[in-house]
């Protein structure tokens, strides 16, 4: 079946109307108002990328999640969540780097 619409974005489609406009969305899309959530091909751009994670205690005894995606780590402590980057990651990332030495 061929789709009317091809969406690729990280979000699923859905549509919005405003003053009688209907929208796809994301990306703001007129659509005729016959066009229907099976009209439209979602691609998820990210949805190839293959994603770790790892359960880390804090120096506290918090539990911490490591979130790996593709290269790049992340984690939901508070100085992950405000820096980008801290302790942990870069532990996990070490103990990565010589397990893929080894």
């Amino acid at each position: 079946m061929n789709k009317k619409y091809k969406l690729v974005h990280i979000y699923p489609p859905c549509f919005a109307t405003i003053n009688n406009q209907r929208y796809l969305m994301p990306g703001w899309t007129p659509v005729e108002d016959h066009i229907t959530i099976d009209d439209v091909e979602h691609i998820n751009p990210y949805a190839h990328i293959k994603t770790e994670t790892y359960n880390v205690i804090g120096s506290r005894g918090d539990k911490y999640t490591i979130t790996k995606r593709g290269n790049e780590l992340s984690c939901d402590c508070p100085g992950g969540r405000f820096r980008g980057n801290c302790k942990h990651s870069k532990k996990i990332q070490e103990e990565l780097l010589i397990t893929f030495w080894k």
